[in-house]
Formats: structure tokens, C-alpha cells, sequence
């Protein structure tokens, strides 16, 4: 059972580079953590420290584009214990896009609430913001094809065949509690047979250093910055695509 000083010490090996850093997590991946799920969020916090900002996914994927309606005070997030206490804590502030949003805690939760955009990886999207700062990116336990949602954002930005821009729209409760129709878009697979698959491209940033690892507790933890994610996936998303997708063949 690992105690927070045993979760500082291990993410302390961790060179934050900004002031802010996102986290995806499994949390059961770690093997027992004394006071739970709070004390991860705690450690998190701790590590960039009072004037810092952790962004947690609260992703939830069937809330907009199944069901049409968003609220970005009481929809839950789908990504884990860990996301949905975040979100769940009274200072988060959540980002504005229904598909994908992330909790916000700390120094600038206010900047990251009013990351609105149309597109999920667009110019004022969250992950605009964090790639602007900088961000530390932080995988706790999880595959490679399971994390890392940035790489997406990489692909719109570069620009890729295998997705397109798909429009979803839906009934909206923002902060001012006064529902409206609005229309949300998402750089999608271009039909079903494309799956996502980044893992050989995701291991080629490990192999070469860009990706780092360290062990905390049972899990494998992986980091690296949101301008090295950027420079590095830009080129495997020019050059070696067939590393982050493949297309199955079509069963007659």
C-alpha cells in the first residue's frame, strides 16, 4: 500500500516543465493507495504546487454524441475514479468542449474553463492552451492506446487522410445554467474500419528517449512535454502514419 510520501517521492522523479501538467490514470494500476483516489488528486496538486494547474480527462464520449446533451457541471467523466473525483471537487473547473473535456484544478481553472471551441482540437481548445504552455503529460498505468489523446490533436493540426470533421450537436448546460442547441465538431475516424492503433508509433518516442518511464508503486508511468509531443508525433503523422492507425478489411 503506497502512502503519499511513497507517491511523491516516485512523481517527484518527474521534471515538470511548466506550471502545468495533465494526467491520465488508472488508478488500480498503482496497488493500493492509503486515503484512495484524493490522495493521487493531493500528490498531483502538491507536484506543481500552488500556483500550478492539473488538468484531469472527463471525457465522456456517449453524453454528446449518443444521448445530445451535455452538462458541464453534472455529466460524468467516463476515464477512471480518479477523473470523476477531480471533477467532482468544488474549485475544478471543466473545459467547455462535450466531448472532450478536461477538470482543471488549481491557478488557472478559470483560463481553461473558457477554452471555447467549436472543434475539440482547435486554436482555442483545451489542448491548445496546454500545448501553448507547455504541459507536462502524465500516463499512470495506462497502454499507449489508451492515453496520450494529444496525439489526435497533433494529427488535425498537421493534417491526416484517415479522419475528417464531423459535426455533433445536442441540447448544452453550460456555467450560466440556461440550456441552448449548439453544434460541436470532432476530427473522426473517416469510417469504422479505421482503427486507432498508436502503440509502434508511441514506442518509437520511448525507444528514443522522447517518451520517459518511471515506476511508481505496481505502475509503469509515462511523461514527456506537450512541445515534445508535438515536434516528435508531427513527423511520424507525415511519415509513417500506418504507425498510428490501421484500416481492416471489409467483411462482405
Amino acid at each position: 500500500m503506497l502512502n503519499k510520501k511513497d507517491l511523491l517521492d516516485g512523481f517527484g522523479k518527474i521534471k515538470i516543465e511548466s506550471d502545468t501538467i495533465v494526467v491520465h490514470t488508472s488508478y488500480k494500476s498503482l496497488g493500493g493507495v492509503e486515503g484512495g483516489v484524493d490522495t493521487v488528486i493531493d500528490v498531483m496538486q502538491e507536484l506543481v504546487g500552488k500556483d500550478g494547474t492539473v488538468l484531469f480527462p472527463a471525457f465522456n464520449f456517449q453524453s454528446w454524441t449518443e444521448t445530445h446533451y451535455f452538462d458541464v457541471m453534472e455529466t460524468p467523466s467516463k476515464m477512471g475514479m480518479i477523473t470523476e473525483q477531480a471533477r467532482l471537487r468544488p474549485n475544478a473547473k471543466r473545459t467547455p468542449h462535450p466531448i472532450y473535456s478536461f477538470s482543471a484544478l488549481g491557478k488557472r481553472a478559470d483560463e481553461f474553463s473558457k477554452t471555447e471551441d467549436v472543434e475539440a482540437y482547435g486554436p482555442n481548445s483545451a489542448f491548445a492552451l496546454f500545448h501553448k504552455l507547455n504541459a507536462t503529460i502524465i500516463s499512470i498505468g495506462l497502454d499507449f492506446n489508451n492515453s496520450f489523446s494529444m496525439h489526435h490533436y497533433i494529427e488535425y493540426n498537421v493534417g491526416c487522410d484517415y479522419r475528417r470533421i464531423k459535426e455533433f450537436a445536442g441540447i448544452y448546460m453550460g456555467y450560466d445554467r440556461v440550456p441552448q442547441v449548439k453544434t460541436y465538431t470532432m476530427f473522426v475516424r473517416t469510417h469504422d474500419r479505421v482503427k486507432t492503433y498508436i502503440v509502434p508509433g508511441m514506442n518509437d518516442l520511448l525507444h528514443a528517449g522522447v517518451i520517459k518511464e518511471i515506476q511508481v508503486g505496481a505502475a509503469k508511468v509515462h511523461h514527456l512535454t506537450a512541445n515534445e509531443f508535438f515536434d516528435n508525433m508531427s513527423v511520424i503523422v507525415r511519415e509513417h502514419p500506418e504507425k498510428l492507425h490501421y484500416v481492416e478489411e471489409p467483411k462482405y
